[in-house]
């Protein structure tokens, strides 16, 4: 696997962060030298391995998204339990595109969807 990709024109590095049992996050990085410095400078890519989809997150999203995953991994016993209740919180976030796991749709319990496992 190479470890670089290209997104509107501009040479990216990416780093593994995070591999789930559905999802991948990649810590995205671009060197630019010459022209306009793109809008997307640095960020987040989620891979969806199951739908052959990737989106990329910046800024707050970006924050949200591995604050929730700290979250996540701190309310969690072991490292298989952190593994599916990420996949969890991932199909919801990016269904709804809100990274952050306390402003998740709620479901008729009260209980966030994505972290009601975590919840014990």
């Amino acid at each position: 696997m190479r470890d670089y990709t290209y997104l509107n024109g501009a040479r990216f590095s990416i780093n593994n962060l995070f591999r789930s049992l559905r999802f991948d996050i990649d810590r995205l990085d671009m060197s630019w030298v010459d022209g306009e410095k793109p809008e997307f400078t640095r960020g987040l890519r989620v891979v969806d391995n199951d739908a052959a989809n990737s989106v990329t997150v910046d800024g707050e999203d970006a924050d949200n998204l591995i604050y929730s995953l700290t979250y996540l991994y701190s309310k969690e016993d072991n490292h298989e339990s952190f593994r599916n209740a990420t996949d969890a919180y991932l199909t919801v976030a990016l269904e709804t595109k809100e990274f952050l796991v306390s402003n998740q749709k709620k479901n008729p319990e009260g209980k966030s969807e994505a972290v009601e496992a975590v919840i014990h």
